[in-house]
């Protein structure tokens, strides 16, 4: 079998204006609840903001994600600076040469990430991006899990969906090619699941603030109270279940 942790959206401050909770204690919360599972994960994966806009400085969120039980795989998202982030993480992950994409192989799965926040900082994918996917998925010899910043599925949620996804077509149809068993994604600051393509696809619930909820986009974007979250994948070689584990707040 194969487990992998899904951590998203820290947003860890310097400011000290945490709006609801202390992200650094939610995180070494969801470090302990993942210490006590019987069968650690092969991996965290960190799907991007782990900064807020408040900070460009990765050293204390280094030194915090040090004390992790189990290797931690850190993807950008579009609070995080590129720069400062492929300097802080350049020995965490291998990351492409014009963008902060990267592989690995985590037991029965292969993992590829996505960077997703464009130079204008809008989601969506280019060319580059598009390209380097697919020269993946014609080398990968295992299933892939497919992991995002932002949810290129649709979400049901107007201020999510207000930028839409540049890019998306074409990943559409990548994802029919079958080799991708799972697409995880954070930025909702919730857990939202979708089949989209006939590929399985979710968000997972942040471990910094939450987001209101607004189907028909009136009600204001903004951040609110809510029970940080994790996510658990488990590949048992034919399927994917997932499992949402809250933590105190």
């Amino acid at each position: 079998m194969t487990l992998i942790a899904q951590l998203t959206d820290l947003h860890l401050r310097a400011d000290g204006a945490d709006p609801f909770h202390d992200p650094y204690q939610a995180t070494r919360d969801a470090f302990a609840a993942i210490r006590a599972l019987d069968v650690q994960p092969d991996a965290i994966v960190l799907t991007g903001d782990i900064n807020d806009h408040s900070t460009s400085d990765y050293g204390p969120a280094l030194a915090l994600l040090h004390a992790a039980p189990v290797p931690v795989l850190p993807m950008p998202g579009n609070h995080d600076d590129p720069d400062a982030f492929r300097a802080a993480f350049q020995n965490w992950a291998n990351f492409a040469l014009d963008h902060l994409s990267f592989t690995a192989d985590l037991g029965d799965l292969h993992l590829i990430t996505l960077e997703t926040t464009l130079p204008n900082g809008l989601p969506g994918l280019e060319a580059r991006h598009l390209a380097w996917l697919d020269t993946q998925l014609r080398a990968a010899s295992k299933p892939v899990l497919l992991a995002l910043h932002h949810p290129p599925f649709p979400t049901d949620l107007p201020h999510l969906e207000r930028h839409g996804f540049a890019g998306r077509a074409v990943l559409a149809d990548m994802l029919q090619t079958g080799q991708i068993v799972r697409l995880i994604a954070g930025h909702s600051h919730r857990a939202i699941s979708a089949l989209w393509q006939g590929v399985s696809c979710s968000t997972a619930p942040a471990i910094g603030h939450g987001l209101g909820l607004s189907f028909s986009g009136a009600a204001p974007h903004r951040p609110m109270a809510t029970t940080p979250g994790l996510e658990l994948h488990h590949w048992q070689g034919a399927q994917m279940i997932s499992h949402t584990v809250s933590l105190p707040r």
